[in-house]
């Protein structure tokens, strides 16, 4: 009897697992238009990356660049420093008067950066604007405002957890709910619109149980906005922070 030739078996399979990833030369791909480099949107956008770390982009359209010529005099953009101004809101109020900050130089042709900070779990809002030598600042625009992450364990350590009796479902109600889903209305009679009642009527039980406390949002009302790019994305760290 022949015996399998190990070897070769070895060989067809790698030339197998090679073949997978192999495409035809006729196969072509649709890409679409290119993006756009601007949208003629005045915006700053921040979005939280990790405990410690959020990323920024922004565009300014030449009317507002030209708006703030008009207001604070040709040479600014010349003379001045784009910065983002970082404000920490978590230990105050919403107003940013008050709260303390960092500042974060950028390159003036940048349309994104990443800032590092050295609080987490804390909340951000982000002003970019101008800076004169003599420590002025003129703000163009105002980002979203955001939570970072905590990044460590929570500390709470006295939750109570608690059985809501009635909200336990038999195995009787998993059996019935899955040939709702599932199989449809053909088989019971009732379908959905029986489940539908009655996932409203446990719906009124958990509003009954909880109280809206427990539905809060985080501290709202953040102010609002007042009234050729870098391929590469730089980053900053914000290291003191100071009092406005």
């Amino acid at each position: 009897m022949d015996q399998p030739n190990s070897s070769s078996n070895f060989i067809s399979d790698d030339n197998a697992e090679r073949e997978k990833f192999l495409v035809d030369a006729d196969v072509s791909v649709e890409c679409g238009a290119p993006l756009p480099e601007n949208y003629g949107d005045d915006r700053l956008i921040i979005l939280p990356r990790d405990p410690n770390w959020f990323f920024a982009y922004w565009e300014i359209t030449p009317e507002r660049a030209n708006q703030i010529r008009r207001e604070h005099g040709s040479d600014i953009w010349e003379n001045a420093t784009l910065v983002m101004r970082v404000y920490d809101l978590s230990s105050t109020s919403d107003r940013t008067e008050t709260a303390s900050y960092f500042d974060v130089e950028l390159n003036k042709q940048s349309r994104q950066w990443y800032v590092k900070v050295e609080k987490s779990g804390r909340f951000y809002i982000v002003d970019l604007g101008l800076r004169w030598p003599d420590g002025r600042f003129i703000s163009i625009l105002r980002s979203n405002c955001i939570q970072l992450p905590m990044g460590r364990v929570s500390d709470i350590t006295d939750a109570e957890w608690m059985s809501v009796t009635g909200m336990i479902m038999t195995q009787e109600e998993w059996d019935r709910l899955l040939t709702v889903s599932v199989v449809g209305p053909g088989s019971s009679g009732h379908g959905s619109a029986e489940f539908a009642k009655s996932m409203a009527q446990r719906w009124e039980f958990l509003k009954s149980v909880f109280s809206a406390s427990w539905f809060s949002s985080p501290p709202g009302g953040w102010p609002s906005s007042p009234s050729s790019s870098s391929w590469m994305t730089p980053i900053a760290s914000g290291k003191e922070e100071k009092k406005s």
